[in-house]
């Protein structure tokens, strides 16, 4: 390359690697402000109504773990209500057996609280669940309940006990594409992990304080995210500026500062494009998987 006689901006190798970039940055942003490629979500939500998660009290009682979860669900179905694409949501309440709380996923927030107050206000509903939780079952019927819906699939499981998932459980939600998801209040956990890391789902341990905490700023924002599309467009953005950066590189840094003939100061620019045009493809498929990100599903 010569120490050009023209401008830059006049040179096609200058020229295309710009309007690339400002597209990709474009993309970004407008998929950042607008939430554009945020995924279509039903969320099964099952709470522990066991017998432990009120011991001795009255059921859902205030202060009681059970009131407190139930209060976290319904900070998450305000939040919900943000969205411009709502997540359709389905309610279940678990103890040795599984039981619907609400008629059908919705996102129409008052049609769940309003299906939520009727069955708490059933004197029948704490005889319903029988005795201890069984998170095997749990995950069974909410497994079912969401393989009718065409959306990314979610099942959030708040309790504060657990017990063994089998194998032919975790195998159906696979099947089914549900992630299992679960915050456990307390330290007995170890039982929940490999239906949780199968299906890549979400886990944390946590207390009684941090479980609306979990919900709001882990859960919710995982199964909603688009950073996936940002992170690509990023990458994009990267990519055409390193051949926006050919011909400053050459004439500006390698002729210009550093005395290079023509032929090598080209070659070098040039290189260093191709370089990053190969690598940063690697690097955003890396990120994706760190935040455990899909690569070719939308879910």
């Amino acid at each position: 390359m010569s120490r050009f006689r023209r401008s830059l901006w006049l040179y096609p190798l200058f020229q295309i690697p710009l309007m690339f970039l400002v597209v990709c940055l474009i993309g970004a942003t407008l998929f950042w402000l607008l939430g554009l490629g945020r995924p279509n979500v039903a969320v099964a939500v099952a709470v522990d109504m066991s017998n432990k998660t009120y011991q001795g009290q009255a059921f859902n009682a205030p202060n009681t773990v059970m009131s407190q979860e139930l209060s976290a669900v319904r900070a998450y179905l305000d939040q919900n209500q943000q969205l411009k694409i709502k997540n359709d949501v389905q309610l279940f309440g678990f103890g040795e057996r599984t039981v619907p709380l609400t008629n059908s996923f919705t996102s129409d927030r008052q049609k769940i609280e309003s299906e939520l107050n009727q069955s708490l206000a059933n004197p029948a509903l704490p005889f319903q669940f029988g005795g201890a939780a069984n998170l095997d079952v749990a995950i069974d019927q909410t497994t079912k309940a969401l393989s009718s819906q065409n959306r990314c699939r979610n099942l959030l499981l708040v309790t504060n006990s657990v017990s063994a998932v089998s194998p032919q459980t975790i195998s159906q939600a696979i099947t089914q594409k549900v992630k299992i998801n679960a915050v456990v209040i307390g330290n007995d956990f170890s039982q929940i992990l490999p239906a949780t890391n199968a299906t890549k789902g979400l886990f944390v341990p946590t207390d009684l304080l941090n479980i609306q905490s979990f919900l709001l700023d882990k859960f919710f924002i995982q199964v909603n995210t688009n950073i996936k599309w940002i992170i690509l467009w990023l990458g994009g953005a990267w990519i055409a500026l390193m051949w926006l950066l050919v011909l400053p590189l050459d004439k500006w840094v390698l002729q210009g500062l550093m005395n290079y003939p023509m032929n090598i100061s080209g070659k070098y620019a040039l290189f260093n494009a191709l370089f990053w045009s190969a690598l940063t493809p690697i690097i955003v498929w890396q990120i994706w998987q760190i935040l455990g990100l899909p690569i070719f599903s939308a879910c």
